[in-house]
């Protein structure tokens, strides 16, 4: 009974310690494969540079954030980045996504327990590890990426607002829940339509008098704490570049301008069947059976009215769609793209919705089976077969990323890194290769960021960029740059290439990649 008692009362903590080990378990044994495989997303070492940046570079400042990327992550990333060991290796982006996770998982944990179980909470502990132990979410859990720290402050907000609800004039729970979704909109834009859900939902239970007289002034104010975080990013922009919606369409950096540019670009737009067959595919890809045992026990939910109020849990379900509904959207207007391995992780949105799906289904299947536990331990276990299974076939987020930091010039800038590493003493090195593949070989060569001249459209009023004998030892020049390299790379390695070797000689060079030193 003791033990019992301990597992009732920490159960949260007892989720989040398991998911702890089970991803740093995880991380070390990826790493031991590849030293690289917690950058292998191209965004995940951008993330770590441009974190570092802020503190530890020529020009350190909150310009350094940029304008694509919302940014809290690379906030909560700053004091692990300024640890090269963690830097260089991708495990400070661990440092901060692996937290998120367990966290996350620990909320579900509390999210079915207070409102789908009483006593010890099977259905609790099942909910929040089919989140953790899902093998494509757990992998983003390890990296730099956005999406952790997203959905951890995404199903915080979700926890608090489930919890609101049942009390509407509790506001302690309605400010979690705003202060929550303010830091999701810092993380990803798909945080952003959910203070809008939040303030319609208070006014409209306002109007219909759900919320006592003397709380309604309250509540209403309370709900808009939620819009705080876009109003900073919007007024950073407005700042910074004189353009409150910069980030919308800022040239080689936005999500629409990337997406415009790729070969794949026109399949998805304005065609919601080829939209929704990828989404559909690339969901059963990462879910499984859990995704058709969650539409399954959305039916078995209506069907047991009459033992759960289905008018209690409408709020939570509309707010836990708001996210992919989100998503769905932007890749149908073009601003954003999946195609199955490709930003499957895109899906993760949608883990909180198939969650609080399947956690009724479990409890009515566990009040139907009773105290046959052989038969429950069967039903259970069927939820996690895909999960644990699913490794041998291949986890699409990990495959999204691998087949990312293999592709085309990719593996030569880690190479081009590793090289610069190797003949490397002294002076500072002028980069013409464009800004992603520039991260890419800063961070594999291991020297310090300072040492870096980041040349790139928006730099060429440097000086050393017209005289670059006189302030950098080192040039490494892309034979394919990025967008917003090429054409400072035109510049010098074509149009005034004979200029340049009268300065510098070649020390290094393959398919993609050359290195110059100082004659």
């Amino acid at each position: 009974m003791y033990t019992r008692d301990i597992i009732e009362r920490g159960g949260s903590w007892i989720v989040f310690l398991i998911v702890l080990v089970l991803g740093l378990s995880t991380a070390f044994y990826l790493y031991s494969l590849d030293r690289y495989s917690l950058i292998y997303f191209g965004d995940a070492a951008s993330h770590l540079v441009g974190s570092r940046k802020i503190i530890d570079w020529k020009d350190p400042g909150l310009e350094q954030l940029g304008t694509a990327w919302l940014p809290l992550p690379h906030f909560l990333l700053l004091p692990f980045t300024l640890m090269d060991p963690l830097f260089n290796t991708g495990f400070a982006g661990l440092a901060v996504s692996l937290p998120s996770l367990a966290l996350t998982c620990a909320l579900f944990y509390m999210m079915m327990k207070a409102n789908l179980s009483n006593g010890l909470s099977l259905v609790a502990f099942v909910s929040a590890f089919i989140y953790g132990s899902n093998p494509n979410i757990l992998y983003m859990g390890l990296t730099a990426m956005t999406e952790a720290p997203f959905m951890l402050f995404f199903v915080s907000s979700a926890y608090y607002f489930q919890k609101w609800q049942q009390s509407p004039d509790r506001l302690k729970n309605l400010i979690c829940c705003s202060i929550f979704i303010s830091l999701a909109t810092l993380c990803r834009y798909e945080g952003w339509v959910l203070p809008v859900f939040l303030i319609s939902f208070v006014t409209i239970l306002t109007l219909k008098k759900k919320i006592s007289k003397g709380n309604r002034g309250y509540a209403a104010i309370v709900s808009i704490i939620s819009i705080t975080g876009m109003v900073l990013w919007l007024s950073y922009n407005e700042y910074q570049y004189g353009n409150p919606m910069k980030f919308a369409d800022a040239e080689y950096y936005s999500a629409a301008f990337q997406t415009v540019n790729r070969s794949m670009h026109e399949t998805p737009i304005l065609q919601p069947a080829n939209v929704l067959t990828v989404y559909s595919i690339t969901a059963i890809i990462i879910y499984g059976p859990i995704l058709l045992a969650a539409a399954a026990s959305i039916g078995y939910i209506l069907y047991i009215r009459s033992h759960m109020d289905i008018n209690k849990i409408g709020g939570l379900y509309m707010f836990l769609a708001l996210p992919p509904i989100f998503t769905i959207l932007t890749i149908l207007l073009g601003i954003s793209e999946i195609n199955y391995w490709l930003n499957s992780r895109f899906l993760i949105l949608l883990s909180p919705l198939i969650i609080v799906s399947v956690a009724p289904l479990l409890r009515g299947l566990m009040t139907i089976v009773k105290k046959r536990c052989g038969v429950l331990a069967v039903l259970i276990g069927v939820l996690f077969v895909f999960q644990f299974t699913s490794p041998a076939f291949g986890v699409v987020t990990y495959l999204d990323a691998k087949s990312g930091f293999l592709f085309n010039v990719n593996p030569y800038a880690v190479q081009t890194g590793e090289a610069l590493r190797s003949i490397y003493d002294r002076g500072n090195i002028m980069m013409l290769t464009g800004s992603a593949q520039e991260h890419r070989i800063m961070i594999t060569s291991g020297i310090h960021l300072l040492q870096f001249d980041e040349i790139i459209e928006s730099s060429i009023w440097k000086k050393s960029f017209y005289e670059p004998w006189l302030y950098d030892k080192w040039l490494v020049i892309s034979k394919e740059p990025n967008l917003d390299g090429v054409k400072t790379m035109k510049y010098w390695a074509q149009e005034k290439r004979n200029e340049l070797n009268d300065h510098y000689r070649s020390v290094y060079e393959n398919k993609y990649y050359e290195i110059l030193v100082l004659r």
